[in-house]
Parts: structure tokens; sequence; C-alpha cells
């Protein structure tokens, strides 16, 4: 006596709609590498940036200086954290770009990459987190110093977010049906 069985059909609309959240979050990551390494080519900030960002730590009570926060983007600048944050975020997610618009195709290739792609951003991204924090330290106190770590989080935690979609169409039973059809008989 055989059990009851199951028929499992492709679901095809499930990894576009992923491919689009993908594509969305890349962009979006994307841009903050750039602006990373950007960043990261300039010998000094823009005074008027560096006051609005000291603005509210010092409101708060700390006493973060012009000079301490040229300091700290220096120090940012030479143990490397913008250009490794900058690479990593914007080949990561250049790869999962592209793996995303193969996912959005049904392309068995596109989350693969995707997922590759996410965790360079990830591992990248993470420890140019911790060398940012490490210069803040070095240089600042209080509320910035917070603000780095908690950067650091949000970095790997959306990073790591992407890595997890990207696998889902893999892992998904459905969706891997639609990325491998099966041949008709």
């Amino acid at each position: 006596m055989a059990g009851p069985t199951i028929d499992l059909r492709p679901d095809r609309s499930g990894p576009r709609n992923v491919a689009i959240i993908l594509m969305i979050g890349a962009v979006l990551l994307g841009l903050t590498g750039v602006d990373a390494l950007r960043q990261g080519m300039m010998d000094d900030l823009p005074l008027e940036q560096v006051e609005t960002t000291i603005k509210t730590p010092n409101l708060s009570g700390d006493e973060v200086t012009v000079e301490q926060y040229e300091a700290f983007h220096d120090l940012a600048r030479q143990n490397g954290a913008y250009a490794l944050r900058g690479w990593s975020l914007t080949v990561g997610m250049s790869m999962v770009l592209v793996g995303a618009a193969g996912l959005f195709r049904l392309q068995l290739w596109g989350p693969r990459l995707a997922s590759v792609g996410a965790l360079v951003a990830t591992v990248g991204g993470t420890v140019a987190g911790f060398r940012f924090h490490e210069a803040a330290q070095a240089t600042m106190q209080g509320l910035l110093v917070d603000t780095q770590w908690h950067v650091t989080l949000a970095c790997g935690a959306s990073s790591g977010l992407c890595v997890a979609i990207a696998a889902l169409p893999l892992l998904n039973v459905r969706a891997r049906l639609a990325l491998e059809p099966l041949e008709e008989e």
C-alpha cells in the first residue's frame, strides 16, 4: 500500500521576486561602496560634512573636534578601511546584481553568483567596519565610537541578510525546480 504522493510544481514567480529584491539591495549597498571609495580618496573631508557629523555628539555632551574627526578619517584611510569597504561592497554587489539578473531569467548560476557576491560584501564590509571602529577608538571618544560599532553591525547584518536571500532559491524545492526544469519524457 503506497502512501500519499505530493505533486511538486516549479515556482517561477518566487525566484523572480527574490531577484527584484536582490537587485534593489545590490544597488543600495553598491552605492554605499562607491561612496566609501570616494571618501577614501579625499585627503580632507569637507568642513561642512565634518561639522554636521560631530554636531549631534557634541550636543549630547561629547567634545569631538574637527581635528579629531580628521585624524579618524586619516587613520581609516591608512588602515585601508575605506578601500576594503568600498571595493568589497562594490565588487560583491556587482556580482549580486548580475546574479539577480540570472535568477530573474531562472538560470541556476544566478543565485550561486549572487550568494558568492553577497558573501564577499559581508566579509569585506564587516572586516572594514572593525577597522573603522579601531580608528574611531584611537582618535575619538563617546557617541561616534559607538556609531562606528553600530555601522559595523548594520553592514554585517544587511549584507548577511543578502546572503540568506540570495541562497533562498537554492534551498527552496519549488524554486529549485524552476531553476532546473525536468526534461519531458
